[in-house]
């Protein structure tokens, strides 16, 4: 008789165990589960104005000025003038098309850049100078190598009468932007300089050359 009671009491403590660990667990699994409306809301909440943000009058506008060679000058810092109040990046780029030489640069309401390119060198590599051809003829060109934009002087030395491997190294001159990276350090070396010294000191030593 107390056998028996001693194995019901522990049949229901058994059933009352897997019960209450049957509830817990749909418990504790329909809150890692949730509900899709729930999760959707808190990991994908939009942020106002974050994907197309508009210009604020407390918006800041820094104006640049990017030169040939790449190298950036900072011309102003400034809160935004009114007219450009309210405008989004479309609205922008409308203004200061890329066409006209243009670069918007605008994700955040907190500042816009304009910068404006230009077909000039910077006042750094304007001093600079370089060897090159110009119709068979050796010529000095005005900017670091891969500018060929100006030549300041043409010597009346022709191609031929040059050493074959300067004369090499002059055409490679000439297409500086597909040689190979030995091939450039090599050249900015012997053909390119910084002011007018270094170059007429170069040309005084021409005749190692002919």
């Amino acid at each position: 008789m107390l056998l028996n009671r001693k194995k019901t009491i522990i049949a229901g403590v058994v059933l009352l165990f897997v019960v209450l660990s049957g509830a817990a667990g749909l418990y504790w699994g329909g809150r890692l589960i949730g509900p899709p409306s729930y999760k959707t809301a808190v990991a994908f909440r939009p942020v106002t104005g974050f994907f197309n943000p508009k210009i604020l009058p407390e918006t800041v506008l820094i104006r640049n000025k990017e030169y040939l060679c790449g190298d950036l000058e900072k011309i102003s810092e400034e809160k935004v003038p009114g007219e450009l109040v309210g405008m989004d990046r479309k609205a922008l780029v409308d203004k200061f098309p890329v066409a006209l030489g243009w670069s918007v640069t605008f994700t955040n309401p907190d500042s816009i850049v304009l910068t404006a390119k230009t077909d000039e060198l910077c006042p750094l590599h304007c001093q600079y100078r370089h060897l090159g051809l110009y119709h068979g003829l050796l010529a000095i060109y005005e900017g670091p190598l891969g500018y060929k934009g100006r030549v300041l002087r043409v010597e009346k030395i022709p191609l031929d009468s040059l050493k074959p491997d300067f004369r090499v190294k002059l055409e490679q001159a000439m297409d500086f932007e597909n040689q190979a990276h030995t091939t450039v350090d090599r050249l900015r070396v012997e053909l390119e300089f910084d002011c007018d010294e270094t170059l007429n000191a170069a040309l005084e030593n021409l005749d190692e050359h002919s």
